[in-house]
Parts: structure tokens; C-alpha cells; sequence
């Protein structure tokens, strides 16, 4: 049914079962694609050079060990194209399922924003106002 599925991954329980539940529906349709995303918060400005940098590398390797684990998650025999990026989280979804061309974007129904997302308004919400495709939330 869904070609290209986008799966939004931050390391919560939350996403930790939405990426169970791609990785099913890929399998199930064999001819089916996830794009895996992680976003990671904006580095702040006003860093000196040698601070951004090491903070950017710290912040990729866990970025890629965050992808690392959702792959394992999705499970074998699953096409996985991933990207790690910097940014505002929901925007960030939505450019890459716009870019991309999905046709469904998987997420969990809370993620490592925990309280703070529910007095903010979580990314799931936002991305569900800013879909025009299909978004499915995994609690």
C-alpha cells in the first residue's frame, strides 16, 4: 500500500515501537522503502570554532548511534535509506517526506521531550498539521 515510508526515530519507547512497526509494514510489502530520520537539536550559537566542532562531532556519533539502534529495531530484509540531521524536529521531518516523496511518515506518540512536549506541543502534532500524507503514531 505505502512505496515510501518515512520513520522518525529519536531513541524514546515511543519511537523505539514505531520502528518495530515500519520495519513490519515493509516486510509485509516487500517493494516498500523506509526513510529513516533522525534530528537532532540545532547546535546554539555563539560557540567559538574548536567548541562547535567537538560538540558537532559528539553530537553526530550519537546521532549515528541513534540510526544505528533503529535499524536494528526495523530488522533484516528492510531497504533503509537514513539521515542525520540538525534542526528543528517537526520542519525537519516534513522536508525530508516532502523531498523524498513519502507516503506515510511513522512516529512515536511521545518522544524524549517527554512533560516538556506536552506543555509545548509535541513534534507529532506538528507534523501531523504540516502532513499532507498520511501520519501514523505509535504509542
Amino acid at each position: 500500500m505505502f512505496k515510501k515510508i518515512l520513520i522518525a526515530f529519536d531513541g524514546s519507547d515511543h519511537s523505539r515501537r514505531a520502528a518495530r512497526v515500519a520495519g513490519d509494514m515493509a516486510r509485509v510489502q516487500p517493494t516498500s522503502e523506509l526513510v529513516l530520520v533522525c534530528v537532532l537539536e540545532p547546535m546554539p550559537a555563539g560557540l567559538g570554532k574548536p567548541y562547535i566542532d567537538n560538540l558537532i562531532t559528539e553530537k553526530t556519533r550519537e546521532g549515528e548511534i541513534l540510526l544505528q539502534q533503529a535499524r536494528e529495531l526495523i530488522g533484516k530484509d528492510v531497504e533503509v535509506n537514513s539521515e542525520l540531521l540538525f534542526g528543528p524536529p517537526a520542519e525537519s521531518i516534513m522536508n525530508v517526506a516532502t523531498s523524498q516523496n513519502c507516503e506515510l511518515i511513522v512516529m512515536g506518540t511521545l518522544g524524549v521531550g517527554g512533560l516538556k512536549g506536552l506543555l509545548v506541543g509535541s513534534q507529532i502534532q506538528k507534523v501531523i498539521n504540516l502532513s499532507t500524507v498520511p501520519v501514523l503514531a505509535v504509542k
